[in-house]
């Protein structure tokens, strides 16, 4: 695990980098997005996870648009059954979207995300879903 915050990925969907604490935080970027940078962001995250044998997220979705019907099947079909089904993860700390829709959105597919044995948290700033994830063994 590095000593500090490395970015370790970026595209016009969001961005990923490991915090020092041991975990990664994903933050998504304002806009629309494509399907394949959407994947491209979470495949890449599964990647991290493993590579650095993390079982942590912190997702600040403060500036996520709503997830695309796409998306979220995608997500609750094939992403999360790969990460966390055969994989580290297993604690995110969520910074909930600002837009209402994108929220809704959220809660739904984190809501699916438990029945797949994830443990997730919604904050309302970095520093209280810090803490919680650092409470997490």
């Amino acid at each position: 695990m590095p000593a500090a915050s490395t970015l370790h990925f970026e595209n016009v969907a969001g961005r990923l980098t490991v915090h020092p604490a041991g975990f990664v935080v994903v933050t998504w970027h304002k806009g629309t997005r494509r399907l394949d940078d959407f994947k491209a962001v979470l495949n890449h995250l599964d990647q991290l996870l493993r590579l650095h044998r993390l079982s942590k997220l912190l997702a600040d979705q403060r500036e996520l648009t709503p997830f695309t019907e796409a998306e979220r099947t995608w997500v609750v079909t094939e992403w999360l059954p790969q990460a966390v089904g055969n994989g580290p993860y297993r604690y995110a700390a969520v910074l909930l979207p600002l837009d209402v829709f994108a929220r809704l959105a959220s809660k739904s597919v984190m809501s699916e995300s438990q029945e797949k044995f994830l443990a997730y948290q919604f904050c309302e700033t970095e520093a209280e879903a810090t803490k919680w994830l650092l409470l997490q063994r």
